[in-house]
C-alpha cells in the first residue's frame, strides 16, 4: 500500500512538473511556474532566480562580475532569490545575489515580444520591494527584474584596477548582456529592449545611456523619478571621488585591514565575514556612495569615462540612439528618508524652523543662489511662496500642512526644476524625448503608507505600471477606481512607448524639443490644464524668477560695493571733491537768484502786453 502511495505521488509530481514551463539555455535547463492575472485568461510564465553572473563571493568580492558557468542539474526557478546585502535588518540577504527574474506571456505563434528590463532600488544604499510584474507581462511584454550589489560591496574603491568601484553598474551591464544573449528563449525580442528604472535604478539608466560600453544593449529608456537628478546637471568636481576613496580606506581600517599595499588590503577584506562588513554600513553616506568616473582605469576597462553631467553637456558627445521617456511625481520627498509617523512626531514648529534653517538654504545652494547679498530676501520669498504666513500652530492639522508644504517645496526645486533642466540637456542629444509629470488626488508610498494630503508620492509610477499586483503586496488593498483610471492611462502610455517608441499621438503628447519644452500631465482629465499651469509656474519660480531677482540684487550690491570701495580708498580726494561741489553749488545758486529776479521783473510786462492784445 505504501509503495502504491509513493508511486501515485511520484506520478502526480511528474505530471505537475510536466506542465510547468521549461526553457533550455546554454547554462542549463530551467523550470518555472505559471500564474494567472485578473485581466488575462492566458497564464504568465514566471522564472525566479536565474543567475546571470557568478556569485561575487570569496575571490570575487569587490571584483567585476564574471559569467556564470552554468548548472548540471535542472534549475527549478520557483522561488524568489535572496536579496543583495543593503542597509537594513532583513534576513533574506546573501552575497550570492546576482539573479534576475523573468515574466513572459508565451505566445502560441512563437513570435517574439518586446522586452522590458527593470532596475530598481530605493538608493545605492538600500534595496527595495520585490516587484511583481505579471500584470505588466500580461500586456504583451517579457519583463525582467535585475538584482545588483549595493552599498560598500558595490562601491568600495581605491581608484585602481583591483578596487575599481561602480560594481552595481557592472552587474547591470552583465545582466544586459545576458538578456541580449538568452531572452529569445523566453519569447523576448533581443532587438526591442527597453531599459526602465526607478529611483537609483533611474540614475542607472541615465548612466548606461552615456556609457560607451552599453551602446546597442537597449533601444528605449524609461526614467522614473531619478534619485539624484542633479548629478546630471551640476558642474563637475572631484569631491565625491575623494570622499568615496577616503570612506573606503576608513572602512578597511575599521575592519583591521591596515596594510598600505592595495593587494593586501583587498585580501584582508575578502576574508572578512559579511556581518562584520555590514556592521560598517551607515545611512549617512547617501551623498558619498555613488557611481564615479573610472577614467583612472585603462581606456579598454572604463565604463564611465566621464561624469554624467559632462557627458550630457559636451558639444562633442555623440547623439544618444535611444528613445526616452522621463518624469517625476507630485511629492518625491515624502517618506523618502524617514517614516511618516516619525516626521509627524517632530511637530509643526520644529519642521517649520527646520525648513527655514536647513531646507531653504540647501535648495539655494543646489541652484547656486546662495550669495551673501541675497541671503535675506530670497529665503523670505521662498518661505512666503510655499509656507505662507501664520502656518505655525502646534496641532496635527497644521503639522500636516507644513509637511505637505515642505515636500512640495523640495520636490519642485529638486525634481520638477531638475527634470526640466535635465530634459533640456537630453533634448540636444536625443531625437525622441518625452517628459511627464505624474499626479493623482492621493497617494500610497512604497512602504504601504497612505497620506492625509493630495499628491502622487515617490513610487507612484511603479504602482501605475505594475498595477494591483504591487498594490496588494504593499498596501494590502486593491486599487481604488480613481487610482485605476490613472494607472491605466499611464500604463497605456508606457505600452505604446515600449511598442512604438511614442507614448501617444503627437497631438496629445508632443515630443520635448529644444525651444518647445512640453511636459505632459498624467492626471485626471479635469485637472490637466490646471496642473500644467501650476507646474510651469513652480518651475519658472525656481529657474527664472529667483535667478533674475538674485542677479539684480547682486548687481546692485556690486555697484554699492564699488562706490564704498572708491570712497574708502580715496577719502582725501573725496573731501576735496565735496568742497569743490559745494562752491559750484553756491555759484549756481547765486546765478539762479539773479535769473529769477530778472524773470520776475519781466513777467508783468508780458501779462500786460497779453491784456493789451
Amino acid at each position: 500500500m505504501d509503495l502504491i502511495y509513493i508511486l501515485c505521488l511520484s506520478l502526480l509530481s511528474c505530471s505537475v512538473v510536466g506542465q510547468d514551463p521549461v526553457v533550455n539555455l546554454s547554462q542549463g535547463r530551467v523550470v518555472g511556474i505559471k500564474v494567472f492575472t485578473e485581466n488575462s485568461l492566458k497564464p504568465i510564465e514566471v522564472f525566479f532566480g536565474i543567475p546571470y553572473a557568478a556569485p561575487p563571493i570569496g575571490r570575487l568580492r569587490f571584483s567585476p562580475p564574471e559569467r556564470h558557468l552554468g548548472w548540471r542539474r535542472t534549475l527549478f526557478a520557483h522561488r524568489l532569490p535572496p536579496r543583495c546585502p543593503h542597509l537594513g535588518n532583513e534576513s533574506d540577504i546573501s552575497e550570492d545575489c546576482l539573479y534576475l527574474n523573468i515574466w513572459t506571456p508565451r505566445r502560441v505563434d512563437v513570435s517574439l515580444q518586446p522586452v522590458i528590463i527593470i532596475l530598481y532600488s530605493d538608493s545605492w544604499l538600500k534595496n527595495g520591494v520585490n516587484l511583481p510584474c505579471q500584470e505588466l507581462a500580461a500586456e504583451g511584454f517579457v519583463v525582467v527584474t535585475v538584482a545588483y550589489r549595493l552599498h560598500i560591496l558595490a562601491f568600495f574603491t581605491l581608484k585602481s584596477i583591483g578596487a575599481r568601484g561602480n560594481l552595481a553598474l557592472l552587474d547591470q551591464y552583465m545582466a544586459l548582456i545576458w538578456v541580449r544573449e538568452n531572452i529569445a528563449a523566453f519569447g523576448g525580442d533581443p532587438n526591442s529592449i527597453t531599459l526602465a528604472g526607478h529611483s537609483a535604478g533611474a540614475d542607472s539608466v541615465l548612466l548606461h545611456m552615456v556609457s560607451p560600453r552599453s551602446k546597442g544593449l537597449f533601444h528605449r529608456a524609461i526614467i522614473m523619478s531619478p534619485q539624484n537628478i542633479w548629478k546630471a546637471i551640476e558642474k563637475d568636481n572631484d569631491n565625491n571621488n575623494f570622499d568615496i576613496v577616503k570612506l573606503s580606506r576608513g572602512v578597511a581600517q575599521s575592519l583591521g585591514c591596515l596594510s598600505g599595499i592595495e593587494s593586501e588590503i583587498l585580501q584582508c577584506l575578502k576574508i572578512q565575514s559579511l556581518k562584520d562588513i555590514m556592521s560598517q554600513y551607515s545611512n549617512n553616506w547617501t551623498d558619498i556612495i555613488q557611481p564615479i568616473p573610472d577614467n583612472f582605469l585603462p581606456e579598454t576597462e572604463q565604463y564611465l569615462p566621464t561624469t554624467l553631467s559632462a557627458a550630457l553637456a559636451s558639444a562633442k558627445s555623440p547623439t544618444i540612439p535611444v528613445d526616452v521617456i522621463i518624469g517625476t511625481t507630485d511629492l518625491e520627498t515624502i517618506n523618502y528618508d524617514n517614516n511618516y509617523e516619525e516626521i509627524i512626531n517632530l511637530g509643526g514648529d520644529h519642521l517649520y524652523n527646520q525648513s527655514i534653517s536647513t531646507v531653504i538654504p540647501k535648495l539655494l545652494r543646489l541652484l547656486s543662489l546662495d550669495r551673501p547679498e541675497t541671503s535675506i530676501l530670497l529665503p523670505q520669498i521662498i518661505q512666503w511662496e510655499f509656507l505662507g504666513a501664520n502656518i505655525r500652530k502646534e496641532n496635527e492639522k497644521q503639522t500636516l500642512k507644513i509637511i505637505e508644504a515642505i515636500a512640495r517645496m523640495e520636490t519642485s526645486a529638486k525634481w520638477e526644476a531638475g527634470c526640466a533642466l535635465l530634459a533640456a540637456r537630453l533634448a540636444r542629444r536625443i531625437s525622441h524625448l518625452y517628459v511627464y509629470h505624474y499626479s493623482q488626488p492621493f497617494g500610497t508610498d512604497l512602504k504601504g503608507q497612505r497620506f492625509n494630503f493630495t499628491g502622487a508620492t515617490h513610487g507612484a509610477e511603479l504602482f501605475a505600471v505594475l498595477g494591483d499586483a504591487l498594490m496588494l503586496q504593499i498596501a494590502r488593498r486593491p486599487s481604488s477606481q480613481n487610482e485605476k483610471e490613472i494607472f491605466n492611462k499611464f500604463r497605456k502610455y508606457i505600452k505604446n512607448f515600449v511598442t512604438y517608441g511614442s507614448p501617444s499621438t503627437q497631438k496629445e503628447w508632443p515630443r520635448y524639443m529644444v525651444g518647445d519644452s512640453y511636459i505632459h500631465e498624467v492626471c485626471n482629465a479635469d485637472f490637466t490644464d490646471y496642473n500644467q499651469y501650476k507646474l510651469i509656474r513652480r518651475i519658472s519660480f525656481w529657474l527664472q524668477y529667483l535667478p533674475r531677482l538674485s542677479n539684480k540684487l547682486t548687481l546692485n550690491e556690486q555697484a554699492e560695493k564699488i562706490t564704498i570701495s572708491n570712497d574708502g580708498n580715496r577719502l582725501r580726494g573725496g573731501v576735496i571733491a565735496l568742497c569743490g561741489i559745494s562752491v559750484m553749488f553756491l555759484l549756481l545758486l547765486g546765478v539762479s537768484v539773479v535769473i529769477l529776479y530778472k524773470w520776475r521783473t519781466r513777467r508783468p510786462l508780458d501779462i500786460d502786453s497779453q491784456v493789451a492784445n
